[in-house]
């Protein structure tokens, strides 16, 4: 498991929680005068389409698209919108999510501060800090969610506009990723 301190990690624990609006959120304020480059990760599951769109490549692995497209639709072009200097969109079947990280990786710089919006990413690599989103009633987890729960370094209660704690808890400096609650 790679060990990256400049990649902060964003998991929620259901649909709908807020996980891109804190994500442009942290964009926004803690990107002045650096660049972060964001990444989106969905799974390539049957039944996902509807939740994340529905595209027409079916890839056997992985997909990853960099995103240029300034039209807000989708949450990886939300994430630009922001002020993200790069954004990416990587599409990926479970088995191969550690081979399509590691290629995401091999092409940004390994200095490169990075926002990525995945629950599933966290089995793969640890970040400088992970963050778990949850809505106020534990409804219709994420199965993966199990997988990875004890991993969780701040747990943030939304309802999909609001946070609690504040993301201003969370820090960003020459060591990495933090939060100032620890």
């Amino acid at each position: 498991m790679r060990k990256l301190k400049n990649m902060l990690v964003v998991g929620g624990a259901s649909r709908n929680v807020g996980k891109t609006e804190l994500v442009c959120g942290l964009v926004r304020r803690l990107g002045a005068g650096r660049e972060i480059i964001s990444l989106k990760i969905s799974g390539i599951n049957a039944g996902n389409d509807p939740h994340h769109g529905n595209h027409e490549d079916k890839p056997e692995k992985f997909h990853l698209l960099e995103e240029t497209n300034l039209d807000g639709v989708k949450d990886s072009s939300k994430m630009l919108l922001a002020g993200a200097s790069r954004s990416f969109y990587l599409r990926c079947k479970d088995e191969y999510l550690q081979e399509a990280v590691y290629e995401f990786l091999s092409g940004v710089d390994k200095d490169a501060v990075i926002i990525c919006e995945s629950i599933s990413v966290r089995k793969v690599i640890e970040p400088g800090l992970f963050i778990l989103i949850r809505g106020e009633k534990m409804e219709s987890m994420k199965k993966v969610l199990g997988e990875v729960m004890h991993l969780v370094d701040l747990t943030i209660v939304s309802d999909g506009k609001t946070f609690d704690p504040d993301p201003g808890v969370i820090r960003l400096d020459s060591r990495g990723w933090y939060h100032a609650l620890s």
